[in-house]
């Protein structure tokens, strides 16, 4: 998955998209129009965009940390959703620690231009977290 940082007016966001077709087919060879993506999303929290209120705060147990340029997004259950590099821009960060959370949006298709012009209808998922700029990052001794 990549992860693409953007302000969505002065909201820290972060567009969550997958690098592969996540859709799966049937014993037969038949494609499934489900998408495995966005059906684990919204097992673990994750709702339509066109449902406002469904995530306009953060979800519970869900986090997201940034130290040293390394962003990781924590899921409930103590797993990474995301883990990995996430260039940010000042304006973002400010906007990030001044409220204390984050956006984060996906789609099974399209990228991320395509994940900003669905916004507001039930092909794009969304999930917003608290945001920690501050937290210990992990070390690993060798």
């Amino acid at each position: 998955m990549a992860a693409y940082a953007c302000l969505l007016g002065q909201v820290a966001s972060v567009l969550c998209v997958p690098k592969l077709d996540h859709s799966r087919s049937q014993q037969g060879g038949e494609l499934l129009a489900e998408d495995v993506l966005l059906r684990q999303a919204r097992r673990i929290g994750w709702v339509p965009t066109n449902d406002y209120a469904g995530w306009a705060e953060p979800a519970r147990g869900w986090s997201a940390t940034l130290a040293a340029g390394l962003f990781t997004v924590r899921q409930p259950d103590g797993l990474d959703w995301y883990d990995g590099t996430l260039p940010v821009t000042p304006q973002w960060s400010d906007a990030a620690k001044t409220s204390g959370k984050v956006f984060h949006l996906t789609a099974s298709q399209g990228d991320a231009h395509r994940i900003v012009e669905q916004i507001g209808t039930d092909h794009v998922l969304a999930i917003v977290t608290s945001f920690d700029e501050s937290a210990p990052q992990q070390t690993v001794e060798l």
